[in-house]
């Protein structure tokens, strides 16, 4: 018996991954910073959102924000990571969601110095996030979303991407 039970205790974290999902993220956008040009970004991540089977679920993501253009005073890069709640349509094939929540991470920019060294720092913030996730499979999905960003150092940012990933 006691065999059984330490079978069923080991297993029984799989059954919450009945509504998890797992996936990745790629898009483009930009971040500026007041009175400074924008600049465009790459952005680039994975997210997970757990017990994701109702209304309401916990998200998760990390985030790599890459500069592609220039512009003054904005950040070259950004490593983020965050989780919040999402807010999800009940559909089979269509779930419309909207997530809010914090994140944190690092921002680092190239300076023109001539020591051409780069300064990096730590930051804050919120994360507002809007899209619609698509069912492909009954597994697989995609996921067209646009997110917004506002740090603590008085950066802004957005993106508009695409995720997929699979539903457990």
């Amino acid at each position: 018996m006691r065999k059984w039970l330490a079978l069923f205790f080991l297993l029984s974290p799989l059954l919450y991954a009945q509504s998890t999902q797992l996936g990745g993220m790629v898009g483009v956008g930009g971040a500026v910073k007041l009175f400074d040009n924008s600049s465009h970004h790459t952005v680039g991540g994975v997210e997970a959102c757990v017990f994701c089977g109702g209304r309401f679920g916990l998200f998760l993501e990390y985030e790599h924000w890459a500069k592609t253009s220039s512009g003054s005073g904005e950040p070259g890069s950004m490593n983020l990571a965050g989780g919040g709640v999402r807010i999800q349509g009940k559909s089979a094939r269509l779930r419309p969601f909207l997530d809010a929540g914090l994140l944190a991470g690092a921002e680092s920019k190239k300076q023109v110095r001539p020591s051409f060294e780069n300064e990096s720092r730590a930051v804050a913030g919120g994360a507002l996030g809007f899209g619609v996730a698509i069912s492909v499979t009954a597994h697989w999905y995609v996921r067209p979303l646009a997110r917004m960003v506002v740090l603590s150092t008085g950066a802004i940012g957005g993106f508009g991407g695409l995720s997929a990933g699979y539903s457990f």
